[in-house]
């Protein structure tokens, strides 16, 4: 039986049109249009708006104002991507060589849709009652990584993760309301770390940062600590806090940030 001759193979013009526009519109600093889209294609307008009308529907594309911009479908591809890249690596570098993050718990998550997926962990010398496993998933609105990394994105990509609401909550403290999660997105974007006041756990507190790669948008990882309530004041909760930002920053630097 003859052997498939490999580079006879044809691509399907419709794929390669769609990737052309996902190329073109992570390129661009602002919404591109569609009449730009249709040139870059050298296709009709109306070809154009049914491939982009394609790509909104399945995630890969979103409206906004009168062009087009990434949607939060293409996050899933890029945290699979980093999942199985350099950043674990990383992670447990930074745990080896720095001796005062071994006291604490450090946990390491990238998004999935709706959920953090753990990636990586290391338990530190104060038991918290709970053991994060590697893939374990929890809510990321939840969860201090989670809520990092959803502060990198916008308001309305966020509740596109929950068309049917928030999820059921873990405990009293959860958030339980898109406006008071949006509140607590808008403080992480303001001071730079966010804050799980046992809304996972009771008696534990969380405290995250984003971690980026060379693309520097959007995050790519959530790195965290993770501590018994008692142990925290507010002043205690901003030390942590600049600490966290300034390992996160460590690592966004080793992945090209």
């Amino acid at each position: 039986m003859p052997t498939p001759n490999k580079s006879a193979a044809k691509d399907v013009p419709a794929v390669s049109r769609a990737v052309t526009i996902l190329d073109l519109i992570a390129r661009s600093s602002s919404p591109v249009g569609l009449a730009d889209i249709a040139r870059s294609l050298d296709i009709p307008k109306s070809s154009a708006h049914g491939l982009c009308s394609t790509l909104v529907n399945l995630g890969l594309l979103r409206r906004r104002d009168s062009g087009f911009v990434l949607g939060s479908h293409v996050m899933r591809w890029a945290n699979a991507f980093a999942s199985r890249s350099d950043i674990v690596d990383e992670f447990s570098r930074l745990w080896e060589e720095t001796p005062e993050l071994r006291v604490e718990t450090l946990t390491l998550t990238i998004l999935d849709g709706a959920d953090v997926v753990y990636i990586a962990s290391r338990h530190g010398d104060d038991p918290l009652g709970i053991t994060f496993r590697i893939g374990m998933r929890l809510p990321a609105a939840f969860t201090a990584t989670g809520k990092a990394m959803l502060s990198t994105m916008e308001h309305e990509e966020v509740r596109a993760l929950y068309p049917r609401g928030l999820p059921a909550p873990l405990t009293a403290r959860t958030v339980s309301d898109f406006d008071t999660l949006e509140r607590e997105l808008d403080q992480v974007r303001a001071r730079g770390f966010s804050v799980d006041d046992q809304q996972v756990r009771d008696g534990m507190v969380c405290i995250g940062a984003p971690i980026f790669d060379f693309s520097g948008e959007r995050a790519i990882g959530g790195f965290a600590i993770s501590v018994l309530a008692p142990h925290l004041d507010d002043a205690q909760i901003d030390k942590l806090g600049a600490d966290v930002i300034r390992y996160a920053h460590k690592l966004s630097k080793r992945l090209g940030f």
